[in-house]
């Protein structure tokens, strides 16, 4: 379960309500999803969606936005890895 304020974004069962429209508070979320991808390695995108899955259906929308805001990088298409952290 994700950590308070993102906590209000979601259900009793874990999953996506609603997307935060103020940036912030997105950022924060987007954050936190990231944190359900194992860092340091590549995965296939069809491994992505299964680890994003259980948060939101729409795993294209949590992936463009990983992406967008550089917590998981796209080395060739149909391929994530998100960073390890130094």
């Amino acid at each position: 379960m994700p950590p308070p304020p993102l906590d209000r974004l979601f259900n009793g069962k874990g999953r996506l309500t609603q997307m935060p429209v103020r940036e912030p508070l997105r950022r924060e979320l987007m954050a936190w999803v990231a944190t359900l991808l194992p860092p340091g390695r590549d995965l296939p995108e069809t491994e992505v969606n299964n680890l994003l899955r259980p948060v939101d259906d729409d795993v294209a929308m949590l992936r463009r936005y990983l992406v967008d805001y550089g917590m998981v990088q796209r080395p060739r298409p149909g391929t994530y890895r998100r960073p390890v952290e130094d």
